[in-house]
């Protein structure tokens, strides 16, 4: 939701990339295309130069979508393997089909036809790729003849498709060794301990960025050190190969990561690294008809916006979050101080409402602050917006 400015030092660059790519990623992928065949070594060789891991590791947040169509498009058994909806993202298949009912004979007709056409793009795209899963999953598809079984497979698909699918134990063993090797070679675990305070000391980011809510401070002082989770946006279970890509690191709330976005592969949504919410207004502060100006009366409502921003506000339950009694509590608080304010002479309101530290001083809130060091902040300023009917901005 907040956008996030991330300008690491020449400095921590250069460390970054002894570290990461001399001394672990180019010895790591000389290892691991030891167990490939001498096609498959070939195939990683000429991807994964030196320079490609390069800059794998310190590209911009805008380039990683670019990485993960090089890769992935280049390397099918990894995406097949680690991220099916992308390797399965151009078979068209309209969701509805999992709701859809198949009583009448038209109905189990209209269901048939769509898994005759599903099959021939899916056996076209397994040919052509020379897939390893996707076989298993045409002739379950094949051997389907009631429409019941028929809608059950396709409604498997469709999880496949928007990422609510799981390969077994005996599905990875069907890949080669170099496959399932290769998220080995991104060892997060041991840069994360290495580097991870300097990371998140660097962005000094009081205030999860997802939410715009949670503190996620981090603190530097002996014997209380903490900092807060570094979630990857692209995660690293569907993309592997962007477990140490600094751009890909983004400290977050243990709600927003572990709960809400978990392992959603997060194509088509919006990184803070590259755009967030600005100056439009995001929310509106509505009271129930007859039941005053209370706490219980306020419904806290947050606007479509007609973009990729709407995804992130409905992943990372931003109404509901924004709803809390504290939240109210806090508007309450501000509505009664702004109407007191009005009830005194005009002239002292206007020249009140043209201080930004008489607005912080008598209003609460904080022109100056940015949304990633003050909680609620955009919030904050819709809230005043919308009782002054001015235009206040966000501060960067």
């Amino acid at each position: 939701m907040i956008k996030v400015n991330y300008y690491p030092s020449e400095n921590f660059l250069n460390r970054y990339e002894q570290k990461v790519v001399t001394e672990g990623l180019i010895p790591a992928f000389s290892a691991m295309s030891l167990k490939a065949s001498k096609i498959d070594k070939q195939r990683i060789s000429a991807l994964f130069t030196d320079q490609f891991i390069k800059d794998l590791v310190l590209c911009d947040a805008n380039e990683l979508y670019e990485k993960i169509f090089i890769i992935y498009d280049k390397l099918h058994e990894l995406s097949e393997r680690y991220c099916l909806e992308y390797y399965l993202k151009d078979i068209d298949l309209d969701p509805s089909v999992t709701s859809m009912p198949i009583r009448k004979k038209t109905e189990k007709e209209i269901i048939k036809a769509i898994n005759k056409k599903v099959l021939i793009k899916l056996r076209l795209l397994s040919n052509e790729r020379q897939s390893i899963y996707l076989p298993l999953i045409i002739r379950k598809m094949e051997s389907a003849v009631l429409a019941s079984d028929i809608k059950a497979q396709l409604t498997s698909l469709n999880s496949m498709k928007i990422g609510n699918h799981t390969l077994s134990d005996k599905i990875k063993a069907l890949y080669p060794d170099w496959v399932n090797e290769f998220v080995k070679v991104f060892n997060y675990e041991a840069i994360s301990k290495f580097f991870g305070h300097e990371i998140t000391n660097g962005l000094s980011l009081d205030i999860c960025p997802y939410c715009n809510n949670e503190d996620i401070e981090t603190i530097n002082d002996k014997g209380a050190e903490t900092r807060p989770d570094l979630d990857h946006f692209f995660p690293k279970s569907k993309f592997p190969f962007l477990a140490l890509t600094l751009s890909n690191l983004i400290p977050a709330g243990g709600r927003c990561n572990q709960r809400y976005k978990r392992d959603a592969s997060m194509l088509g949504y919006v990184h803070p690294y590259i755009s967030g919410i600005t100056q439009e207004i995001l929310f509106n502060f509505n009271f129930m008809f007859d039941e005053g100006r209370s706490k219980d009366a306020l419904d806290i409502t947050v606007n479509k916006l007609n973009n990729d921003l709407d995804k992130n506000l409905e992943l990372f339950k931003i109404r509901a979050n924004h709803n809390k009694n504290n939240v109210k509590d806090w508007f309450i608080k501000l509505d009664e101080r702004y109407q007191l304010l009005l009830n005194t002479s005009n002239e002292n309101a206007e020249e009140i409402l043209n201080s930004k530290d008489l607005i912080r001083l008598r209003l609460d809130v904080d022109l100056d602050k940015s949304p990633t060091k003050e909680q609620y902040q955009k919030l904050k300023i819709d809230a005043l917006n919308f009782l002054t009917g001015r235009s206040y901005d966000i501060a960067d």
